[in-house]
């Protein structure tokens, strides 16, 4: 049995954000608090339950507006449940179908953070009408190549003394410059001055490595909307803040989710201490994992992120591949059409760029 509800219906939204929490497959883009932060898309739930009402199963699906009526599904690092079992795969997708004949959805998109080795996922996926696209880059929408630090069962010299030791005397060398990091947790007010910092540090990085940024409303809306599970970190010399970073903690698991610096400075190594102090408070928050996110799944020394590849490699974590993003047509023709028209959308803009 399933259930389809709107985030105005609390008690279920309340079950579905507990559920995902503690759920060892949650992640934070999961939880209808994201849903928050996507101001363009409309969210939808999808429980699914055993016969005594125990809830299996659960999708946070986001849903964009497009043209003619039509819309698409993403359910961004979901579902949320055993994925190896096909009765709760199942019904999570009877659910998300019915959810996507009611919003005329053309097609629904699926990317969890699933090893890339699991083939009985991948099976399961393919026997249920889903094709998969696989990315050496960051062409999917959530990045298929990650970095991840375990921290079960260790405590932070076990951890310091297993980076490489280029890392570990950048870490050094940026207290020894005199770099300090100030920490802002979204349950609090940040002051304005810290979120004007950061998004100013991140129009530079965006034009420095030749990127699109968000706009300084979008991470206030992530503050507000992940409360204490979003932290702001800014490194400052001489009083001045020089790089910044954003760390999500949710369900006993750490994500880096953006990072920015100035063109200034950087001799003096502030991103390295950044994420010391990120997982210097994974650790004090009992976190089991803290996750790099993404970095390229060609690693040769020409490639132009190799530089990103090296820096995540130095904190010696886990070099992890995911399965792709999974599509499912609903209306093939129409999404035959919407496709072919969204990669001539992205051609002329990389054409532009």
């Amino acid at each position: 049995m399933y259930q389809i509800f709107t985030k105005e219906d609390g008690e279920r939204t309340a079950l579905l954000s507990a559920f995902v929490r503690l759920h060892r497959a949650g992640h934070f883009l999961q939880s209808p608090q994201w849903a928050q932060v996507k101001q363009c898309w409309d969210w939808r739930g999808v429980l699914a339950y055993d016969g005594a009402g125990n809830i299996l199963g659960a999708v946070s699906a986001l849903i964009r507006p497009l043209p003619l009526g039509f819309s698409l599904l993403y359910a961004p690092r979901g579902p949320v449940c055993d994925r190896n079992d096909p009765g709760v795969m199942g019904e999570l997708f009877e659910g998300l179908r019915a959810l996507a004949k009611s919003c005329r959805a053309l097609l629904l998109y699926i990317d969890p953070d699933e090893a890339d080795e699991n083939q009985a996922f991948r099976a399961g996926m393919k026997a249920a009408g889903f094709t998969e696209q696989s990315s050496s880059g960051f062409g999917n929408i959530q990045p298929q190549y990650v970095f991840r630090l375990g921290l079960d069962g260790r405590g932070e010299e076990e951890i310091f003394a297993g980076f490489s030791s280029k890392t570990r005397y950048n870490i050094r060398l940026a207290g020894r410059r005199g770099v300090t990091v100030r920490q802002f947790c979204g349950d609090e007010e940040i002051p304005e001055d810290a979120l004007t910092a950061f998004s100013e540090l991140m129009e530079v990085t965006g034009r420095r490595d030749r990127f699109t940024v968000r706009d300084k409303a979008y991470f206030k809306r992530i503050f507000s909307a992940l409360g204490g599970g979003a932290v702001l970190f800014l490194a400052y010399l001489d009083g001045q803040p020089i790089a910044g970073t954003i760390g999500v903690y949710y369900g006993g698991k750490a994500w880096y989710l953006y990072g920015a610096s100035s063109n200034q400075r950087r001799e003096a190594m502030p991103n390295y201490l950044l994420q010391w102090e990120m997982i210097r408070r994974a650790l004090r928050q009992g976190c089991s994992v803290y996750d790099f996110r993404g970095v390229p799944g060609e690693v040769s020394k020409d490639h132009p992120l190799y530089g990103l590849y090296r820096f995540k490699k130095g904190f010696s974590g886990d070099y992890v591949k995911f399965t792709g993003l999974f599509t499912y047509k609903y209306k093939k023709l129409m999404s035959a059409v919407f496709l072919t028209l969204l990669k001539i959308l992205r051609y002329r803009k990389g054409r532009e760029s």
